[in-house]
């Protein structure tokens, strides 16, 4: 089942497993935050064995049974009602086939149903949109769920094998596409893990790195929601993105092809800016601000860590 620059990803965070299939460049959507109780007692590693079980139980049905109209084999996760069991939101059973609304716009299918959060809603289709029973109002401090996301890709064999040690890895260019076609370039001093390329272009695109945003603001959860209220509300404006874009379907069908070289500006941007309509953006540029930053005074160096300070 791994082929030639594939990772089969598992990673259990906060007790609470997630696994994708991707491109070596593009394993950003492996992600899973936390329940938020977790994020304010610890910043470790879940281990709870029944759920792994669980979870390892899903993946081999996935694997010999794909989900309808899945394509690509990122799309052999197992469906999170397989291995976190009965959720619900806004009095709405989490993980049920909602096919006919997935070209549908994102704004327009959140007002036909009032109070279900976006991700409980469209997980059956994308399953890396894991709801957790909270949304990120409920998040208290910021800082603390984007290093618990990080150090569940670090601590992940199959995400960072050989771990060489933090800003221990080898340097690397990071390109892709701007708007006008044109190659962006970025030297990353220390590509310490597989992931961290395709992240940090991703996050690039966005304009969500460290140094891009204002990441002091992490731990004040109100201003760092407005913050990315305003950034949800640049992108649009930016790029004036047309109700057919602003899709689940386009989030899937974009999946594949966005993280490699060839992905452009403007579907990396839409594919974080899908994540803002779906409730779930002030997480997601948190993830990205703590990650990695541009380095002071530079627009093309990135670094990570105490590089970032």
């Amino acid at each position: 089942m791994i082929g030639h620059g594939m990772l089969f990803v598992v990673m259990l965070v906060g007790g609470v497993v997630a696994t994708e299939l991707e491109p070596e460049d593009s394993c950003r959507d492996a992600t899973v935050s936390p329940p938020v109780s977790l994020l304010q007692t610890r910043a470790s590693l879940g281990h709870d064995s029944w759920k792994l079980k669980r979870f390892s139980l899903a993946v081999a049905r996935t694997v010999v049974q794909q989900r309808p109209n899945d394509t690509n084999s990122a799309f052999g996760l197992p469906k999170p009602s397989e291995y976190l069991g009965y959720r619900e939101s806004g009095g709405m059973e989490c993980g049920l086939n909602h096919t006919a609304d997935l070209y549908k716009p994102i704004p327009q299918v959140l007002a036909e149903h009032p109070g279900v959060d976006g991700y409980c809603y469209f997980e059956y289709h994308a399953p890396w949109m894991v709801y957790q029973g909270y949304s990120q109002r409920d998040i208290t401090d910021f800082s603390v769920s984007a290093e618990i996301a990080r150090l569940s890709m670090r601590s992940n064999e199959l995400m960072c094998p050989n771990d060489p040690g933090m800003n221990k890895g080898p340097a690397r260019e990071i390109k892709y596409l701007g708007d006008n076609g044109s190659t962006i370039t970025l030297f990353d001093r220390h590509v310490d893990c597989v992931h961290i390329a395709g992240d940090v272009k991703y996050c690039h695109a966005l304009g969500w790195l460290g140094n891009q945003v204002d990441t002091s603001l992490m731990i004040d959860p109100d201003a760092w929601r407005a913050l990315n209220e305003r950034e949800c509300e640049r992108l649009n404006e930016t790029y004036k993105f047309s109700d057919e874009e602003i899709t689940v379907g386009k989030h899937i069908d974009d999946q594949e092809w966005i993280f490699t070289k060839d992905g452009r500006a403007r579907n990396l941007a839409l594919h974080g800016y899908h994540k803002c309509l779906l409730g779930h953006g002030a997480e997601e540029m948190a993830y990205c601000a703590h990650l990695s930053c541009l380095l002071p005074g530079t627009s093309d160096q990135i670094g990570h860590g105490v590089a970032c300070e």
